[in-house]
This record gives structure tokens, sequence and C-alpha cells, in this order.
């Protein structure tokens, strides 16, 4: 039943135009956690993440005390609308709290890793398809199904790809970092070959992200690509032949349709409504930060109307009334959100729990040996955080639920590999422990779908 509930907020990853699956999942997080935690087994501190779970104790600790400060009524903060859009950030991080040691073995681990990333794969092969049959030769997948309709068309990018995510700037971060984990198994893995299922994975992700027509997520996997996987000398001859045989061939594959190469082109452009759009909320949210620099204006208040404020103004000045409006309206900027919101208190608890769980993935990555599966999953989820830093420059991937549940989720798995390994390590030198968790002796699969 454990895996089955693991299974069930994997395949939740993929998609938020259900949200009942996303709630349901993250029920389940509480479920596993509660009726697995007494079989956990006290391993050393440096294993957890500690100090990035201390900085999220603070953080839900004072997002909670923002709201109820500026007198905001309770009941819109237990509404569903409320906690899936202003207040997503406190469902967001959950898994960062629940998704620990439950005692998953290194096999698990490793298939619930490759089951996400062909799930997303396979929605992005039938997406490309059918932005071919809208934009280019006919394929007849018109007629499919409402629900499975993966590319739709909007006034100012038209033909998009969306797959199973309500925004197209959501499926481009997501796939962003599933291409991330991808691309850190080719390079990381030597036993991995150019044509392979590891290939698939992560041609058909790039490619969901390309076709997603979300240039902040072209930027920040582009960013992402230089900071983590071209600094590194060992792995630059695999780098530059996974770019040759497989990137730079797609990359000119679909900068020869139009319908991509426009929307890449008009990643500099500064008249297009979205980049104004982006710039007045930019304005807003500095506004809000000089008139409360110290605390914000509030959790929750960012997208309020008719706003009045109580305090010390350019010191700490509340909206404490004001129309409640629950909607995806925000910053479009992570820091500048957390600023305005939550003042340089909320901006650095929140900074904290990301820095902190980037340095322990780091930490983590150097008790595996390179060439294994651990190594190049750790190497893929500091890819994930690098690119969470980067795309939160122009959306505020970091308060919303789609990037951050997949980042922390497979941070959880990362948190059971470390536990399994170090119960390994335990039992090898002393044969007479019995640690209660689950160990897996056999040996590890190849890496290849379940």
């Amino acid at each position: 039943m454990k895996k089955l509930l693991i299974v069930l907020v994997l395949l939740s990853l993929v998609g938020n135009v259900y949200p009942s699956l996303n709630v349901l999942a993250i029920l389940s997080m509480c479920l596993t956690y509660y009726m697995w935690k007494h079989r956990r087994v006290p391993i050393e501190a440096d294993v957890e993440p500690r100090q990035a779970l201390r900085f999220l104790k603070w953080a839900y600790a004072y997002w909670v005390a923002s709201y109820i400060v500026t007198g905001a009524p309770l009941s819109n903060f237990l509404s569903f609308e409320f906690m899936r859009r202003d207040a997503a950030v406190l469902i967001a991080y959950l898994p960062l709290f629940l998704f620990a040691d439950l005692g998953l073995d290194s096999r698990f681990v490793r298939r619930g890793v490759m089951l996400f990333l062909t799930v997303m794969a396979v929605i992005a092969t039938l997406g490309t398809l059918e932005f071919e049959d809208k934009v280019g030769v006919p394929l007849g997948l018109s007629n499919l199904p409402d629900r499975l309709q993966f590319v739709h068309y909007a006034a100012l990018s038209e033909y998009g790809f969306h797959g199973l995510f309500e925004a197209h700037n959501s499926a481009g971060a997501v796939y962003g970092l599933a291409a991330c984990l991808a691309l850190a198994f080719l390079i990381c893995l030597p036993a991995s070959k150019v044509v392979s299922w590891q290939t698939f994975c992560f041609a058909a992700c790039f490619t969901g992200l390309v076709l997603s027509k979300s240039r902040t997520s072209y930027v920040a996997f582009v960013g992402t690509l230089a900071l983590v996987f071209l600094t590194s000398r060992k792995n630059l001859r695999r780098v530059l032949k996974i770019g040759v045989l497989v990137v730079v061939p797609l990359i000119y594959f679909w900068l020869s349709q139009p319908e991509v190469a426009n929307r890449t082109e008009a990643i500099s452009s500064m008249d297009d409504p979205n980049v104004v759009g982006r710039l007045q909320l930019y304005a807003e949210a500095v506004q809000d930060i000089k008139l409360s620099p110290l605390v914000g204006i509030g959790f929750g208040r960012f997208n309020d109307d008719s706003k009045q404020f109580s305090g010390i103004p350019n010191v700490i000045y509340l909206a404490t009334s004001g129309e409640v409006v629950n909607d995806s309206t925000h910053a479009h900027n992570s820091y500048l959100h957390f600023w305005a919101e939550g003042g340089i208190v909320g901006l650095v608890v929140m900074m904290g729990v990301w820095v902190s769980l980037l340095q322990w993935v780091g930490r983590m990555k150097l008790r595996f040996a390179e060439g294994t599966f651990g190594y190049a999953f750790a190497r893929g989820i500091q890819a994930c955080i690098v690119l969470e830093f980067l795309i939160s420059f122009t959306e505020h991937s970091m308060g919303t639920a789609v990037t951050s549940l997949t980042v922390f989720s497979m941070v959880g798995l990362l948190r059971n590999l470390v536990a399994d390994q170090y119960c390994t390590e335990v039992q090898a030198v002393d044969p007479t422990s019995q640690p209660s968790l689950p160990i897996s002796n056999a040996p590890s699969p190849s890496f290849g779908p379940a």
C-alpha cells in the first residue's frame, strides 16, 4: 500500500488540470508519513536536511502569523481557492516535511523516478504529434477527446503545448525539471547509451519544454545547462556528445518551423503585452516593499483590491482591510513577491529553505560514487533547484505548487535513497544489526522502464 501511495504522488506531478488528484496525492503523503513513522531508523544528523526543515518550520509559522495579523477572515484562509492560489506555498512545501524516510529501497526509488519521466515523455510525444497536426502535417488528431488535447491556442503565443497543466508556463517549467533529471542520468551514468530509453525521455521532455513556448523556461534551462552541466570538465565530452547528437538536431528541427522560431525570437522583445504586464507587477511589488520593507503587507494580500493599511509607513505597514481576492495574480517574481508580502523576514526564511536544501543535496551527492544512480539523481536535483532559482526571476515559481511539489518530492526520494544506503553500510560493518527499514540487497536493475 505504501508504494502504491507513493506512485500516486509521482503520477500527480505530471499535471494540475485535475486538482482533485493533486489533493488526494498530498493527503496520501500524510497517510504514509504517519503510518510508517514508527518504522524509521535513527540515522546520522548530516543525512537529514535539518537546516532546510528548520527554515521551513519558521516559514510556516511566519506566513500563518502574517495572515492572521492582517485581520483577514479565517474562513478564507481555510478555503480551497485560497490554498490553491494565494497560499499555494503552504501546500507546495509539504513534501519536504512528509516525504521523509519511509523505508523506500533503492530499486523502488529508481523505478519511481523513471515512471515519472516516462509518463512525462509519453504525454510530450503525443503533444508533439498534436502540435504537428495543427501547424504542419494533418494527422487527424483533432478528433481526440478534449482530455487528450495537450496543445492549446493563445492569442499571444498561438499554439503551444500545455500537457496536463493549466498554463503553458507551468508546462514549460515542469518539463524543464524533467529534462534536467533525464539529462543528469544521460551524463552521469556511464552505462547510458546515446540511443536508449533515457535518451527518449530527455528528447521528449526537452521537446515538451520547447513546444510549451515558455520563454522564461527557455532562458532558465539554458542557464541551468551552463551552471550545472557545462562547468564540470569530467563530463564535458559526454555533454557535447549529447548536445551534438540530440539537442542540436531537435533545436534545428523546431526552429525551422515559424510557430516556434517566432516565439523564440520574442524572448528579447520588451513591447510584448506579457512583458509590459509583468513590469507593472514588478513596480507594484516594489511599491509594497517600500511601504513595508521589514514584514511586508501581509500574506495573501498582494492581489487584494481596495487595500487599506495600518502601522508605520516605510517601516511596518500592513494591509489590514480590503476586498479579498483569490486568484493566480502574483508578482511574477518569487523574490519580489516574498519580499512584498513578507518583508525581508519572509524573503530570508524562504531563501533559507532553498539555499540550505541545495547545500544538502550537494553533500548527499558526495555520499554516492560517481557513475551510480544516486550520484546522477542528486546531480539532477541540483539542476532542478538551480532552474527553480532562475525561473523565479520572471515567475513566482517558488510560491506555486507545480514546480515546488516536483522538486520536493524528488528530494524526498533522495532522502530515502540516502537512508537505504546508510542502512546498507551499517549492516555491512555490523552484520548482526537489524535495521527495521527494508533493505534491498539485490543488484540494482538497469536504468530503464520498470
